[in-house]
């Protein structure tokens, strides 16, 4: 994992926060630093600014923030400063140390450390051929729950691939989450299980369920597994359905978007016939 970090120190901003009422009156100073993830590595080969984290926008950001809040917990505008700068700033993390100068008698500053990650970007995909539209309608229903952020594509049916069997029901689906790449994984293998999916070793096979990580933000983890999946640009019944919700993901090995890819595509997307689920 990369651990650079480019950070800012001692940025002061004036700002109302306190629970007294002299505090919602009369501005205090904040003292702040942050830390902020980022792979320097490819601005270090360029030497190139566009490659770098643009810590004065960010600085600027945060202190737009702070000087227009006025919360009452240090606790409190730490959270928004780190949320800002997730979102904003598309880091991994941050950490971000706020503090409130002689805020206890005799002291020099008392405030707050917290360090926050940006939740995965996860793209999946979604296919039954045994009780299909049971398996797919009680699968998106858990996922709603687990992560009730989630969009889905349409359904689409297409024939079997790679074996004799009835035809499949296939969706994408588009969440985040704070689950590593192994924790999602085995949530979804219980996911699977839960819904009788029987492992028998064979590759092509009909299926209960079949839930399979397409992309877990820009990850590569391929030889060793296949991440990015190989069937995004395989399958039609994967490449159109995703490119419904994820059309301007980059894809993190051919660099282009899927909306691109759907583009180019050679694979006939006329297999394909939209479904209704319920």
């Amino acid at each position: 994992m990369n651990t650079d970090i480019v950070y800012v120190r001692d940025l002061q901003v004036a700002a109302l926060i306190g629970i007294y009422d002299w505090e919602r009156q009369i501005r205090q100073m904040i003292n702040i630093d942050l830390e902020m993830g980022w792979d320097n590595r490819k601005a270090a080969a360029s030497d190139d600014i566009k490659h770098t984290l643009n810590y004065k926008a960010a600085s600027k950001m945060v202190v737009e923030l702070v000087k227009n809040s006025e919360y009452q917990l240090v606790e409190t505008l730490a959270e928004r400063i780190a949320a800002l700068l997730l979102e904003k700033m598309q880091i991994p993390w941050v950490k971000v140390t706020l503090g409130k100068p002689k805020a206890v008698s005799g002291s020099r500053e008392v405030g707050v450390i917290i360090t926050r990650k940006r939740k995965a970007q996860v793209y999946l995909d979604i296919g039954s051929n045994i009780d299909r539209k049971r398996n797919i309608h009680s699968c998106m229903q858990q996922l709603r729950l687990e992560f009730p952020d989630v969009v889905f594509s349409r359904a689409y049916e297409s024939e079997a691939a790679g074996f004799e069997g009835d035809s499949f029901i296939n969706l994408s689906a588009s969440l985040q989450t704070d689950k590593s790449y192994q924790e999602m994984l085995r949530y979804l293998k219980r996911l699977e299980t839960d819904h009788a999916r029987q492992r028998s070793g064979v590759k092509f096979s009909s299926r209960t369920l079949d839930v399979d990580i397409l992309f877990y933000n820009d990850l590569i983890l391929q030889p060793e597994i296949d991440l990015p999946r190989a069937e995004v640009t395989k399958y039609p019944f994967v490449l159109y359905p995703l490119a419904e919700i994820a059309a301007d993901f980059i894809h993190p090995e051919l660099g282009l978007s899927i909306a691109e890819l759907a583009k180019k595509s050679k694979l006939d997307q006329n297999i394909l016939q939209e479904i209704k689920l319920y």
